[in-house]
């Protein structure tokens, strides 16, 4: 297994190989501590230490599969994109939505100059016209029998084209924000902006409390960056204020 892993890694091995053997030496080591009653024999058997040691072993052995699941699922894991590559999509994302909303309100305007009723020939004269086989697939016959391109068609592009604009300017915010931050520094540490997230460094480990708060606030440690780590969002600059090491007033007594 652990030769298979590491031609499956290539070359994203790191400590894989180590980790392995420690945490597949453990599930042994839990595994060689289970006793059978088909081998001890029945007289005297310890049931309430062998169901402990039994379940030390499944534990264990849940332990190693998970980590090793969890290991290529990391190492497998697409790079987040910066805000500067997603409002670059989400600009050209909008960019199509609005064409398609400017071209099915065209269909259906077609349409009703048309002389005809019969789909074939609308789809032969909407295709002369150069609109894209996706976009006639579209057309769908109403409940007065006629052919349009359907109202909740529209409404939910609609909907996907608030929703792409909406995207794009709390891109725009945040790479604002970015360009513009200066760190604040309070006693013992200071916050700043990092590849898109909201980073929180402290000189020293802080007291199990603040840990507590940063927790419960949304921050999660981060051993990469030796920060405590939550994505750099509108609501994560809104929870500093709640943070009581870094706002006083906020301290309770």
């Amino acid at each position: 297994m652990l030769i298979e892993d590491l031609e499956r890694l290539g070359e994203n091995t790191g400590n894989y190989k180590e980790k392995f053997i420690r945490k597949f030496s453990d599930w042994m080591s839990a595994k060689s501590r289970c006793i059978s009653s088909m081998i001890t024999g029945p007289a005297n058997f310890p049931v309430r230490r062998a169901q402990k040691a039994n379940d030390s072993e499944h534990n264990h052995m849940n332990n190693f599969y998970h980590w090793r699941e969890k290991y290529f699922i990391a190492v497998n894991r697409v790079p987040t994109k910066s805000p500067e590559d997603e409002i670059e999509i989400a600009e050209n994302r909008l960019e199509k939505l609005l064409l398609m909303q400017i071209e099915l309100k065209e269909i259906n305007a077609h349409i009703r100059k048309g002389k005809t009723q019969e789909l074939s020939e609308i789809c032969y004269s909407l295709e002369g016209e150069g609109y894209t086989p996706e976009l006639i697939k579209m057309i769908r016959l109403d409940y007065n029998g006629k052919y349009k391109i359907p109202a909740y068609t529209l409404t939910n592009l609609n909907s996907r084209v608030k929703a792409t604009e909406k995207k794009v300017k709390i891109m725009r915010v945040r790479i604002e924000r970015k360009n513009t931050w200066q760190d604040i520094v309070f006693e013992g540490g200071r916050v700043t902006i990092e590849d898109d997230r909201l980073k929180i460094y402290h000189d020293e480990k802080p007291e199990r409390a603040i840990i507590q708060e940063l927790k419960s606030n949304g921050y999660r440690w981060s051993p990469n960056w030796s920060a405590w780590v939550r994505k750099h969002t509108g609501n994560a600059i809104y929870s500093l204020r709640f943070l009581s090491f870094i706002n006083p007033k906020n301290q309770t007594s």
